[in-house]
C-alpha cells in the first residue's frame, strides 16, 4: 500500500485534511498525526537542506 511513497515525485505531492491532523497522498495512502508523532523521525535544519531534492508541494 505504501510502496508509492518510495517514489520521491509521488511523495512530494500531498494535501493536509481540513482538520490539519492527516496528510493525504491519494484515496488509499494517508497518515494521521499520531502515526507521524509515534513513528516519525526528527529532522534538523542540516538534514533538511539538500540541493538535490526539490521542495515539497502541498496541494
Amino acid at each position: 500500500m505504501f510502496t508509492p511513497l518510495q517514489n520521491p515525485s509521488f511523495c512530494r505531492v500531498f494535501k493536509v485534511n481540513e482538520s490539519g491532523y492527516r496528510i493525504i497522498w491519494n484515496d488509499e495512502i494517508n497518515l494521521s498525526e499520531y502515526e507521524l508523532w509515534k513513528n516519525g523521525e526528527k529532522v534538523t535544519e542540516a538534514d533538511n537542506v539538500s540541493s538535490s531534492m526539490p521542495e515539497t508541494q502541498a496541494v
